[in-house]
Protein backbone atom coordinates (compact mmCIF):
# COMPACT_ATOMS: atom_id res chain seq x y z
CA UNK A 1 0.00 0.00 0.00
CA UNK A 2 2.79 2.43 0.94
CA UNK A 3 4.71 1.66 -2.28
CA UNK A 4 1.62 2.46 -4.36
CA UNK A 5 1.22 5.76 -2.53
CA UNK A 6 4.89 6.56 -3.05
CA UNK A 7 4.66 5.80 -6.78
CA UNK A 8 1.54 7.95 -7.15
CA UNK A 9 3.17 10.79 -5.24
CA UNK A 10 6.39 10.42 -7.21
CA UNK A 11 4.49 10.64 -10.52
CA UNK A 12 2.53 13.63 -9.29
CA UNK A 13 5.66 15.40 -8.07
CA UNK A 14 7.46 14.75 -11.38
CA UNK A 15 4.48 16.18 -13.23
CA UNK A 16 4.62 19.18 -10.92
CA UNK A 17 8.33 19.67 -11.67
CA UNK A 18 7.70 19.60 -15.43
CA UNK A 19 4.69 21.91 -15.06
CA UNK A 20 6.69 24.36 -12.96
CA UNK A 21 9.48 24.31 -15.55
CA UNK A 22 7.08 25.12 -18.36
CA UNK A 23 5.35 27.83 -16.31
CA UNK A 24 8.67 29.41 -15.35
CA UNK A 25 9.75 29.30 -18.98
CA UNK A 26 6.53 30.88 -20.19
CA UNK A 27 6.71 33.62 -17.60
CA UNK A 28 10.34 34.29 -18.30
CA UNK A 29 9.71 34.91 -22.00
CA UNK A 30 6.71 37.15 -21.50
CA UNK A 31 6.86 40.89 -21.94
CA UNK A 32 9.25 42.46 -19.46
CA UNK A 33 6.73 44.84 -17.96
CA UNK A 34 6.20 43.31 -14.50
CA UNK A 35 3.00 43.56 -12.46
CA UNK A 36 2.36 42.84 -8.80
CA UNK A 37 -0.20 40.21 -9.78
CA UNK A 38 2.51 38.30 -11.69
CA UNK A 39 4.73 38.37 -8.61
CA UNK A 40 1.82 37.21 -6.43
CA UNK A 41 1.18 34.33 -8.83
CA UNK A 42 4.82 33.28 -8.58
CA UNK A 43 4.64 33.44 -4.78
CA UNK A 44 1.55 31.22 -4.87
CA UNK A 45 3.42 28.71 -7.00
CA UNK A 46 6.32 28.82 -4.56
CA UNK A 47 3.91 28.12 -1.70
CA UNK A 48 2.53 25.08 -3.55
CA UNK A 49 6.06 23.90 -4.25
CA UNK A 50 7.00 24.26 -0.57
CA UNK A 51 3.92 22.25 0.40
CA UNK A 52 4.91 19.47 -2.02
CA UNK A 53 8.45 19.50 -0.62
CA UNK A 54 7.09 19.15 2.91
CA UNK A 55 4.88 16.23 1.90
CA UNK A 56 7.77 14.58 0.07
CA UNK A 57 10.05 15.05 3.08
CA UNK A 58 7.43 13.36 5.28
CA UNK A 59 7.40 10.41 2.87
CA UNK A 60 11.20 10.21 3.01
CA UNK A 61 11.13 10.36 6.83
CA UNK A 62 8.59 7.51 6.88
CA UNK A 63 10.74 5.42 4.54
CA UNK A 64 13.83 6.09 6.65
CA UNK A 65 11.93 5.06 9.79
CA UNK A 66 10.83 1.80 8.14
CA UNK A 67 14.39 1.20 6.99
CA UNK A 68 15.70 1.74 10.54
CA UNK A 69 13.16 -0.82 11.83
CA UNK A 70 14.26 -3.31 9.16
CA UNK A 71 17.92 -2.75 10.00
CA UNK A 72 17.18 -3.36 13.70
CA UNK A 73 15.27 -6.54 12.76
CA UNK A 74 18.12 -7.68 10.54
CA UNK A 75 20.68 -7.05 13.31
CA UNK A 76 18.57 -9.11 15.75
CA UNK A 77 18.35 -11.93 13.18
CA UNK A 78 22.13 -11.78 12.72
CA UNK A 79 22.64 -12.19 16.47
CA UNK A 80 20.26 -15.15 16.67
CA UNK A 81 21.90 -16.74 13.65
CA UNK A 82 25.33 -16.34 15.25
CA UNK A 83 24.07 -18.13 18.39
CA UNK A 84 22.60 -20.94 16.27
CA UNK A 85 25.88 -21.39 14.37
CA UNK A 86 27.77 -21.52 17.68
CA UNK A 87 25.37 -24.18 19.01
CA UNK A 88 25.87 -26.24 15.85
CA UNK A 89 29.65 -26.00 16.23
CA UNK A 90 29.41 -27.10 19.89
CA UNK A 91 27.22 -30.05 18.91
CA UNK A 92 29.70 -31.02 16.22
CA UNK A 93 32.42 -31.12 18.86
CA UNK A 94 30.26 -33.25 21.17
CA UNK A 95 29.31 -35.59 18.32
CA UNK A 96 32.99 -35.99 17.40
CA UNK A 97 33.85 -36.71 21.06
CA UNK A 98 31.11 -39.33 21.37
CA UNK A 99 32.21 -40.90 18.10
CA UNK A 100 35.69 -41.32 19.60
CA UNK A 101 34.23 -42.74 22.84
CA UNK A 102 32.07 -45.20 20.89
CA UNK A 103 35.11 -46.33 18.90
CA UNK A 104 37.06 -46.73 22.15
CA UNK A 105 34.28 -48.77 23.81
CA UNK A 106 33.91 -50.87 20.67
CA UNK A 107 37.59 -51.77 20.92
CA UNK A 108 37.22 -52.54 24.65
CA UNK A 109 34.16 -54.74 23.99
CA UNK A 110 36.05 -56.65 21.31
CA UNK A 111 39.02 -57.19 23.67
CA UNK A 112 36.80 -58.26 26.58
CA UNK A 113 34.93 -60.58 24.24
CA UNK A 114 38.20 -62.22 23.23
CA UNK A 115 39.17 -62.72 26.90
CA UNK A 116 35.74 -64.14 27.74
CA UNK A 117 35.84 -66.46 24.73
CA UNK A 118 39.32 -67.65 25.71
CA UNK A 119 38.23 -68.33 29.29
CA UNK A 120 35.20 -70.22 27.99
CA UNK A 121 37.40 -72.41 25.80
CA UNK A 122 39.71 -73.05 28.73
CA UNK A 123 36.74 -74.07 30.88
CA UNK A 124 35.39 -76.33 28.13
CA UNK A 125 38.76 -78.06 27.75
CA UNK A 126 38.97 -78.71 31.48
CA UNK A 127 35.42 -80.10 31.68
CA UNK A 128 35.96 -82.26 28.55
CA UNK A 129 39.19 -83.66 29.97
CA UNK A 130 37.62 -84.45 33.29
CA UNK A 131 34.64 -86.08 31.61
CA UNK A 132 36.90 -88.25 29.49
CA UNK A 133 39.12 -89.38 32.37
CA UNK A 134 36.94 -88.55 35.33
CA UNK A 135 36.25 -92.24 36.22
CA UNK A 136 39.93 -93.09 36.54
CA UNK A 137 40.63 -89.87 38.34
CA UNK A 138 38.06 -90.69 40.91
CA UNK A 139 39.63 -94.17 41.38
CA UNK A 140 43.01 -92.53 41.71
CA UNK A 141 41.60 -90.11 44.25
CA UNK A 142 39.90 -93.04 46.06
CA UNK A 143 42.97 -95.33 46.17
CA UNK A 144 45.31 -92.40 46.71
CA UNK A 145 43.43 -91.04 49.69
CA UNK A 146 44.57 -92.24 53.09
CA UNK A 147 41.08 -91.89 54.47
CA UNK A 148 37.49 -91.32 53.49
CA UNK A 149 37.78 -87.74 54.80
CA UNK A 150 40.72 -87.04 52.52
CA UNK A 151 38.79 -88.52 49.60
CA UNK A 152 35.81 -86.23 50.21
CA UNK A 153 38.13 -83.26 50.57
CA UNK A 154 39.78 -83.98 47.19
CA UNK A 155 36.39 -84.28 45.49
CA UNK A 156 35.41 -80.88 46.91
CA UNK A 157 38.65 -79.35 45.59
CA UNK A 158 37.89 -80.55 42.07
CA UNK A 159 34.37 -78.98 42.27
CA UNK A 160 35.82 -75.71 43.53
CA UNK A 161 38.20 -75.50 40.57
CA UNK A 162 35.38 -76.03 38.10
CA UNK A 163 33.17 -73.50 39.93
CA UNK A 164 35.98 -70.95 39.93
CA UNK A 165 36.50 -71.36 36.17
CA UNK A 166 32.77 -70.86 35.57
CA UNK A 167 32.61 -67.78 37.79
CA UNK A 168 35.60 -66.24 36.02
CA UNK A 169 34.00 -66.85 32.64
CA UNK A 170 30.73 -65.31 33.90
CA UNK A 171 32.62 -62.25 35.16
CA UNK A 172 34.22 -61.75 31.74
CA UNK A 173 30.80 -62.06 30.14
CA UNK A 174 29.39 -59.45 32.52
CA UNK A 175 32.26 -57.10 31.66
CA UNK A 176 31.38 -57.45 27.99
CA UNK A 177 27.73 -56.70 28.73
CA UNK A 178 28.66 -53.65 30.82
CA UNK A 179 30.88 -52.28 28.06
CA UNK A 180 28.13 -52.83 25.51
CA UNK A 181 25.66 -50.95 27.74
CA UNK A 182 28.04 -47.95 28.03
CA UNK A 183 28.59 -48.00 24.26
CA UNK A 184 24.81 -48.07 23.74
CA UNK A 185 24.48 -45.00 26.01
CA UNK A 186 27.09 -43.14 23.97
CA UNK A 187 25.33 -44.12 20.76
CA UNK A 188 22.00 -42.93 22.14
CA UNK A 189 23.52 -39.61 23.23
CA UNK A 190 25.16 -39.16 19.82
CA UNK A 191 21.86 -39.90 18.03
CA UNK A 192 20.05 -37.32 20.18
CA UNK A 193 22.78 -34.75 19.42
CA UNK A 194 22.50 -35.42 15.71
CA UNK A 195 18.71 -34.91 15.95
CA UNK A 196 19.31 -31.59 17.77
CA UNK A 197 21.85 -30.58 15.14
CA UNK A 198 19.37 -31.33 12.35
CA UNK A 199 16.79 -29.10 14.06
CA UNK A 200 19.38 -26.32 14.46
CA UNK A 201 20.38 -26.64 10.79
CA UNK A 202 16.71 -26.17 9.83
CA UNK A 203 16.48 -23.16 12.15
CA UNK A 204 19.71 -21.75 10.69
CA UNK A 205 18.37 -22.07 7.13
CA UNK A 206 15.16 -20.22 8.10
CA UNK A 207 17.15 -17.50 9.86
CA UNK A 208 19.34 -17.00 6.79
CA UNK A 209 16.20 -16.79 4.63
CA UNK A 210 14.76 -14.15 6.98
CA UNK A 211 18.05 -12.21 6.89
CA UNK A 212 18.07 -12.27 3.08
CA UNK A 213 14.47 -11.03 3.03
CA UNK A 214 15.31 -8.22 5.48
CA UNK A 215 18.27 -7.20 3.31
CA UNK A 216 15.99 -7.11 0.25
CA UNK A 217 13.48 -4.89 2.06
CA UNK A 218 16.28 -2.59 3.24
CA UNK A 219 17.63 -2.30 -0.31
CA UNK A 220 14.15 -1.63 -1.71
CA UNK A 221 13.51 1.07 0.87
CA UNK A 222 16.90 2.60 0.08
CA UNK A 223 15.92 2.74 -3.59
CA UNK A 224 12.69 4.54 -2.69
CA UNK A 225 14.59 6.92 -0.40
CA UNK A 226 17.13 7.72 -3.13
CA UNK A 227 14.41 8.30 -5.75
CA UNK A 228 12.42 10.55 -3.48
CA UNK A 229 15.55 12.37 -2.31
CA UNK A 230 16.48 13.07 -5.94
CA UNK A 231 12.99 14.41 -6.56
CA UNK A 232 13.24 16.53 -3.41
CA UNK A 233 16.51 17.99 -4.68
CA UNK A 234 14.84 18.78 -8.00
CA UNK A 235 11.95 20.48 -6.20
CA UNK A 236 14.43 22.44 -4.09
CA UNK A 237 16.22 23.59 -7.23
CA UNK A 238 12.88 24.61 -8.73
CA UNK A 239 12.02 26.49 -5.56
CA UNK A 240 15.39 28.24 -5.58
CA UNK A 241 14.97 29.21 -9.24
CA UNK A 242 11.43 30.39 -8.59
CA UNK A 243 12.57 32.46 -5.64
CA UNK A 244 15.32 34.02 -7.77
CA UNK A 245 12.73 34.84 -10.44
CA UNK A 246 10.49 36.41 -7.81
CA UNK A 247 13.35 38.55 -6.47
CA UNK A 248 14.33 39.57 -10.01
CA UNK A 249 10.76 40.56 -10.83
CA UNK A 250 10.43 42.49 -7.57
CA UNK A 251 13.62 44.36 -8.44
CA UNK A 252 12.35 44.95 -11.98
CA UNK A 253 9.00 46.16 -10.66
CA UNK A 254 10.79 48.58 -8.33
CA UNK A 255 12.87 49.77 -11.28
CA UNK A 256 9.74 50.31 -13.36
CA UNK A 257 8.16 52.28 -10.54
CA UNK A 258 11.29 54.41 -10.17
CA UNK A 259 11.31 55.06 -13.92
CA UNK A 260 7.65 56.07 -13.82
CA UNK A 261 8.31 58.40 -10.90
CA UNK A 262 11.31 59.83 -12.77
CA UNK A 263 9.22 60.74 -15.84
CA UNK A 264 9.07 57.42 -17.64
CA UNK A 265 12.65 57.44 -18.95
CA UNK A 266 13.37 54.12 -20.67
CA UNK A 267 17.08 54.34 -19.92
CA UNK A 268 16.71 54.74 -16.18
CA UNK A 269 20.44 55.44 -15.83
CA UNK A 270 21.49 52.31 -17.68
CA UNK A 271 24.09 52.28 -20.44
CA UNK A 272 22.57 52.79 -23.91
CA UNK A 273 23.86 50.54 -26.68
CA UNK A 274 25.67 51.78 -29.77
CA UNK A 275 23.21 50.16 -32.14
CA UNK A 276 26.12 48.52 -33.94
CA UNK A 277 25.66 44.89 -32.93
CA UNK A 278 28.40 42.26 -32.66
CA UNK A 279 27.63 38.52 -33.06
CA UNK A 280 27.77 36.93 -29.57
CA UNK A 281 30.06 34.02 -30.55
CA UNK A 282 33.04 33.14 -32.70
CA UNK A 283 30.73 30.52 -34.26
CA UNK A 284 28.11 31.29 -36.93
CA UNK A 285 26.88 27.70 -37.32
CA UNK A 286 23.13 27.65 -36.53
CA UNK A 287 21.73 24.40 -35.13
CA UNK A 288 18.16 25.67 -34.62
CA UNK A 289 16.54 28.87 -35.87
CA UNK A 290 13.90 30.91 -34.11
CA UNK A 291 10.37 29.78 -34.94
CA UNK A 292 8.14 26.67 -34.87
CA UNK A 293 9.95 23.34 -34.37
CA UNK A 294 9.70 19.94 -32.66
CA UNK A 295 11.42 20.20 -29.31
CA UNK A 296 14.43 17.81 -29.24
CA UNK A 297 13.75 16.72 -25.65
CA UNK A 298 10.00 16.91 -25.03
CA UNK A 299 9.00 16.11 -28.64
CA UNK A 300 6.46 18.93 -28.44
CA UNK A 301 5.87 21.04 -31.57
CA UNK A 302 6.01 24.68 -30.50
CA UNK A 303 7.73 27.99 -31.11
CA UNK A 304 11.48 28.20 -30.49
CA UNK A 305 12.10 31.56 -28.83
CA UNK A 306 15.66 32.15 -29.97
CA UNK A 307 18.56 31.07 -32.16
CA UNK A 308 20.82 28.16 -31.16
CA UNK A 309 24.50 28.64 -32.04
CA UNK A 310 26.64 25.47 -32.19
CA UNK A 311 29.67 26.89 -30.38
CA UNK A 312 32.10 24.62 -28.51
CA UNK A 313 31.92 24.07 -24.77
CA UNK A 314 33.68 26.76 -22.73
CA UNK A 315 34.06 29.22 -25.63
CA UNK A 316 33.46 32.92 -24.84
CA UNK A 317 30.05 34.59 -25.15
CA UNK A 318 30.12 38.29 -26.06
CA UNK A 319 27.68 41.10 -25.28
CA UNK A 320 25.90 41.98 -28.53
CA UNK A 321 26.12 45.66 -27.57
CA UNK A 322 26.88 47.81 -24.56
CA UNK A 323 24.28 47.95 -21.82
CA UNK A 324 23.36 47.00 -18.26
CA UNK A 325 22.98 43.45 -16.93
CA UNK A 326 19.39 43.09 -15.67
CA UNK A 327 19.41 39.34 -15.04
CA UNK A 328 22.22 36.93 -14.20
CA UNK A 329 21.39 33.61 -12.57
CA UNK A 330 22.52 30.01 -12.16
CA UNK A 331 20.19 27.00 -11.94
CA UNK A 332 17.31 25.60 -13.97
CA UNK A 333 15.61 28.92 -14.69
CA UNK A 334 12.71 27.51 -16.66
CA UNK A 335 15.04 25.44 -18.85
CA UNK A 336 17.49 28.24 -19.72
CA UNK A 337 20.03 27.00 -17.20
CA UNK A 338 22.70 29.57 -16.33
CA UNK A 339 21.82 32.74 -18.24
CA UNK A 340 22.40 36.50 -18.59
CA UNK A 341 20.08 39.24 -19.88
CA UNK A 342 21.30 42.68 -20.94
CA UNK A 343 19.25 45.88 -21.36
CA UNK A 344 20.77 47.93 -24.19
CA UNK A 345 18.36 50.84 -23.86
CA UNK A 346 16.01 52.13 -26.51
CA UNK A 347 13.73 49.11 -25.87
CA UNK A 348 16.30 46.45 -26.86
CA UNK A 349 17.26 43.50 -24.64
CA UNK A 350 19.27 40.34 -25.37
CA UNK A 351 19.39 37.03 -23.55
CA UNK A 352 22.17 34.38 -23.50
CA UNK A 353 21.27 30.91 -22.12
CA UNK A 354 22.71 27.45 -21.25
CA UNK A 355 26.02 28.97 -20.07
CA UNK A 356 28.57 26.78 -18.32
CA UNK A 357 29.40 29.81 -16.17
CA UNK A 358 28.61 33.53 -16.01
CA UNK A 359 31.14 36.39 -16.01
CA UNK A 360 28.86 39.31 -15.10
CA UNK A 361 26.30 40.13 -12.42
CA UNK A 362 23.05 42.09 -12.14
CA UNK A 363 23.57 45.87 -12.31
CA UNK A 364 26.93 45.61 -14.01
CA UNK A 365 27.62 47.81 -17.05
CA UNK A 366 29.08 45.94 -20.02
CA UNK A 367 30.62 47.11 -23.26
CA UNK A 368 30.00 45.87 -26.79
CA UNK A 369 31.87 42.58 -27.39
CA UNK A 370 32.76 42.10 -23.70
CA UNK A 371 32.89 38.46 -22.48
CA UNK A 372 29.82 37.92 -20.31
CA UNK A 373 30.02 34.12 -19.90
CA UNK A 374 30.98 30.81 -21.47
CA UNK A 375 29.15 28.26 -23.61
CA UNK A 376 27.73 25.24 -21.77
CA UNK A 377 24.78 22.85 -21.68
CA UNK A 378 22.94 23.75 -18.46
CA UNK A 379 19.14 23.69 -18.20
CA UNK A 380 17.03 21.86 -20.79
CA UNK A 381 19.79 21.22 -23.30
CA UNK A 382 20.96 18.30 -25.44
CA UNK A 383 24.55 19.50 -25.73
CA UNK A 384 26.86 22.55 -25.63
CA UNK A 385 25.46 25.56 -27.50
CA UNK A 386 24.45 29.21 -27.02
CA UNK A 387 20.74 30.03 -27.02
CA UNK A 388 20.52 33.69 -28.13
CA UNK A 389 17.32 35.75 -27.85
CA UNK A 390 16.55 39.36 -28.75
CA UNK A 391 13.63 41.55 -27.63
CA UNK A 392 12.37 44.88 -28.93
CA UNK A 393 9.99 46.62 -26.54
CA UNK A 394 9.31 43.30 -24.80
CA UNK A 395 8.56 41.29 -27.96
CA UNK A 396 10.85 38.62 -29.35
CA UNK A 397 12.37 39.11 -32.76
CA UNK A 398 14.64 36.86 -34.83
CA UNK A 399 18.20 37.90 -33.84
CA UNK A 400 19.58 36.98 -37.26
CA UNK A 401 17.57 39.76 -38.89
CA UNK A 402 19.79 42.27 -37.07
CA UNK A 403 22.99 40.83 -38.55
CA UNK A 404 22.65 41.28 -42.32
CA UNK A 405 26.41 41.28 -42.83
CA UNK A 406 27.04 37.94 -41.08
CA UNK A 407 27.28 34.77 -43.17
CA UNK A 408 25.58 31.85 -41.42
CA UNK A 409 25.73 28.09 -41.99
CA UNK A 410 23.00 25.72 -40.83
CA UNK A 411 22.59 22.17 -39.59
CA UNK A 412 20.22 19.82 -41.41
CA UNK A 413 17.57 20.27 -38.70
CA UNK A 414 17.93 24.02 -38.32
Amino acid sequence: MLKKKIKKFFAFAMALVMTMSVMLSCMSVSAFAVSQSEIDALKSQKSQLSSQKSSLQSTINSLQSQQSDQIALKNALDEKNAITVKQILNLNEQIDLHTELIEQKTAEVEEAQKVADAQLEKYKVRVRAMEESGRYNYFEVLFGASSIGEFLSLIDDIGDIMKSDKELEDAYRQSVDDLKAVKAEYEQAKAEMEDSKAELETLKAQQEKDIAQANAVIASLQGDISSNSSLLSELSAQEKALNADIQAKIAELNKQQQQQQGGGSSGGGSTVGTGNLVWPSYCTYITSRQGPRTHPITGEYKNHGGTDIGASYGSAIYAADSGTVVRSADGWNGGWGNYVMIDHGNGMQTLYAHMSSRAVSVGQTVSRGQTIGYVGSTGMSTGPHLHFEMYINGSRIDPQTRYPGVSFTYSANA
